[in-house]
């Protein structure tokens, strides 16, 4: 979870980046799902968003697009999914931003909207290990 620390047009400043958990993000270009987290629930049509860390360094840009609701303001939240273990492993203390707060979160993985419901039939014949 990112916390928007500014906003300018589509841009959003935010306070994690590049040199955090957003690696891939910036420098392999991966659109990573994200969500508004906001109460009430933003009603607004969402718009594509380009993200900018916090460590000034130009290389500190994650093009996108993000999609998010437009009324997204400097305060809110966003939750970025499937960042995976590579997202905590490829941190750095780059320009003195280090690793912040870790958070442990309870609710479903994004990824198991794909998992099928019920356990698939194994024929007799199939050998388990």
């Amino acid at each position: 979870m990112v916390r928007v620390e500014k906003r300018r047009g589509d841009e959003l400043y935010i306070n994690d980046g590049a040199y955090g958990a957003l690696f891939d993000a910036a420098h392999v270009g991966w659109r990573f799902p994200t969500t508004l987290l906001r109460e009430p629930e933003s009603e607004v049509r969402d718009m594509p968003f380009s993200f900018y860390g916090p460590t000034c360094d130009d290389m500190d840009h994650m093009a996108g697009p993000f999609l998010l609701p437009a009324d997204v303001h400097a305060g809110d939240y966003i939750e970025i999914g499937m960042l995976g273990a590579y997202g905590c492993a490829m941190r750095t203390g780059f320009n003195g931003f280090t690793a912040g707060e870790s958070v442990i979160v309870a609710d479903e993985p994004m990824a198991s909207v794909y998992v099928a419901a019920e356990p698939v039939a194994v024929p007799s014949n199939v050998i388990k290990l």
